[in-house]
C-alpha cells in the first residue's frame, strides 16, 4: 500500500515494516492467503497488507470490505456490523461470490429468539403486557411479535451481542427506560460512611485546585515508551500485561509523573503556564507486587524553576496536612543535575522533586522549562493519619 513497486510475497515479509511486524501470524505454513479480483489483480495479502489498487481517495465510489480473522463466525459478525453501518450511511450493498465455495457475503440473515413475558416481568420487577414489551423492544431496534404466550424476536445480524433470553430482558429494560423504574428501599439496611482516606484525598485535590492546578486522570496502564524511553528511566522492573490489545497500554505504571509530561506534550499548542496534578495508583515489582497511592504535580512555563515547585510541595503538605518535609540533593536521570532532590519525611524518602531534564523536554518538543514532583501518599499522609 502507498507504493508503486511490485513485490513478491517473500519480499513483502522480509522488506516491509508491516511484513516484519505481522508475518509471524502466518505461522509455518508453506501456503499464504491471497485475495484476487476477477481481473487477476492481487487485492490483499491478509493479514499483512493491502494492494495499492485498494487505496481510497475522494473520487472513490465503490468500496470493497474485507475482514480478516482467525475465526470465521467472528469475521462474519464484524462484516455484518461494517456492512450495516455503510448501508445506514446510504451505500448500496452488493454481495460478493467467493470462488471455490458455495456461500456469498455479507450474510445479513436475522435469527429468531423466543422469550417468555413472565421472565421479563419477574426479572425487571414490572408488570408489562405483551404490547408494551414489543414496543420496548422496538425502541431498542428489535422487531417482535406475540405468538400464544410467548414473544418471538427477530435479531439483526449485527446484534451478535444478543445470546439468549436474558439479553432480550436487558433490551426491554433499555427500551422501557431506566429512568422509569421506581427504586425500592432494601429491607436490609446498614450504616456506612466515607473512608477517612478518601476524605483526605478529596481535600488534597481541592488544595491543588485552589493553587491553580488542573487535575489529570491517566490510566494505570501505560507503555514502555512513555514510562521509560522518553523519560530516561530504568526499565529493569517492568510489570507487563499479557495479551494487551493496545501498544499504549502494556505496562502497569510505577510512576505518575511520566504520564503528566506526556499530557504536556499533547498541549504544546495551548498557552502557558500549564499546571497539572494527579493522584492515583502506582505498582512496584516487589514480592508480592505492591500498590501505592501517589501524588504527582507538574508545572510548565518560561519561568518554571525548583524554588517554585518546592513551595507548592511545602504548601500542600504543611498547610493542607500539617506535614513538614525536607529535601536532599540527589542525581536522577529524569531531572537536571543540581536541580533535583529527594523528598524526606520522618527520615524516609517518600518522593522526588526537581527540574525535568532538557533531553526529556526535547523528546516531547515542549517549548518551556518543566518542573515537578512525585510523592508516595501511602508512605506519608496515610501513615501520619493512622498515627
Amino acid at each position: 500500500l502507498n507504493s508503486e513497486k511490485e513485490l513478491s510475497i517473500s519480499k513483502i515479509l522480509s522488506d516491509t515494516e508491516t511484513g516484519k511486524d505481522y508475518g509471524s501470524l502466518l505461522g509455518q505454513s508453506s501456503q499464504v492467503p491471497i485475495i484476487v479480483d476477477a481481473n487477476k489483480n492481487t487485492v490483499s495479502f491478509p493479514p499483512i497488507i493491502n494492494a495499492a489498487i485498494t487505496t481510497v481517495t475522494t473520487k472513490t465510489k465503490n468500496l470493497f470490505v474485507e475482514v480478516t480473522g482467525i475465526n470465521k463466525d467472528d469475521a462474519e459478525d464484524m462484516l455484518s456490523v461494517v456492512a450495516t453501518v455503510l448501508q445506514s450511511a446510504g451505500f448500496t450493498l452488493e454481495h460478493i461470490q467467493i470462488s471455490g465455495v458455495k456461500n456469498s457475503s455479507p450474510k445479513l440473515q436475522e435469527k429468531k429468539m423466543i422469550v417468555d413475558p413472565s421472565l421479563i416481568n419477574q426479572t425487571l420487577g414490572l408488570n408489562l403486557n405483551t404490547t408494551k414489551i414489543i414496543t420496548s423492544l422496538k425502541k431498542s431496534r428489535l422487531t417482535a411479535l406475540s405468538k400464544g404466550k410467548k414473544i418471538i424476536c427477530s435479531i439483526p445480524a449485527y446484534r451478535f451481542d444478543i445470546f439468549g433470553p436474558m439479553d432480550l430482558v436487558e433490551e426491554v429494560a433499555l427500551g422501557y427506560g431506566i429512568q422509569n423504574f421506581e427504586p425500592t428501599i432494601s429491607p436490609s439496611q446498614t450504616i456506612g460512611q466515607t473512608n477517612p482516606l478518601s476524605l483526605q484525598l478529596k481535600s488534597l485535590d481541592q488544595t491543588m485546585i485552589g493553587l491553580g492546578f488542573l487535575e489529570a486522570l491517566n490510566s494505570s496502564l501505560s507503555s514502555k515508551r512513555v514510562l521509560y524511553d522518553m523519560t530516561n528511566r530504568d526499565s529493569k522492573k517492568i510489570i507487563s500485561v499479557l495479551d494487551s490489545k493496545s501498544q499504549e497500554h502494556t505496562i502497569l505504571r510505577d510512576s505518575i509523573l511520566p504520564g503528566l509530561i506526556e499530557n504536556l506534550s499533547r498541549n504544546i499548542h495551548e498557552s502557558y503556564p500549564q499546571k497539572m496534578f494527579e493522584t492515583g495508583s502506582i505498582f512496584n515489582l516487589d514480592n508480592p507486587i505492591s500498590e501505592k497511592t501517589n501524588l504527582a504535580v507538574i508545572s510548565a512555563h518560561k519561568d518554571a524553576n525548583f524554588t517554585e515547585i518546592k513551595s507548592v510541595l511545602q504548601t500542600v503538605l504543611k498547610i493542607g496536612f500539617g506535614i513538614q518535609i525536607e529535601t536532599k540533593t540527589v542525581i536522577d536521570s529524569s531531572f537536571k543535575n543540581g536541580h533535583c532532590a529527594n523528598i524526606i519525611f520522618n527520615k524516609n524518602i517518600i518522593g522526588i522533586i526537581g527540574e525535568i531534564d532538557s533531553k526529556i523536554i526535547d523528546n516531547y518538543k515542549i517549548r518551556v522549562p518543566v518542573v515537578g514532583f512525585e510523592i508516595s501518599l501511602s508512605d506519608s499522609i496515610f501513615k501520619s493519619l493512622k498515627n
